[in-house]
């Protein structure tokens, strides 16, 4: 998983789809990434991510609290607008594509 630090903000960058078929292996990974510490704020890249499930928001919910400044960027318009219609837009800073 492509993943840079700069400014002390850890960026992840999620693509394809995130799902219960896949949703273990890429929480371990990014479990993997943010133990490596070095930051203070994480940007989720979602401009390549098709499709996400339950399982994927789980995900990002439990990224949200251990790290409250966690922001979701380049969210492709079918992605937002599962967040808004589960009420991410009222938890996360969201910049849409």
């Amino acid at each position: 998983m492509k993943h840079v630090i700069e400014n002390e903000t850890l960026t992840i960058f999620l693509e394809g789809e995130l799902n219960s078929y896949n949703s273990e292996e890429v929480e371990k990974e990014i479990e993997a990434i943010v133990s490596k510490k070095g930051f203070k704020a994480i940007k989720l890249d979602l401009g390549e991510l098709r499709y996400i499930s339950s399982a994927g928001l789980r995900i990002i919910v439990r990224l949200k609290q251990q790290y409250d400044d966690t922001t979701l960027v380049n969210v492709p318009k079918g992605v937002y607008d599962i967040f808004e219609m589960v009420g991410f837009t009222n938890l996360f800073t969201i910049e849409r594509i």
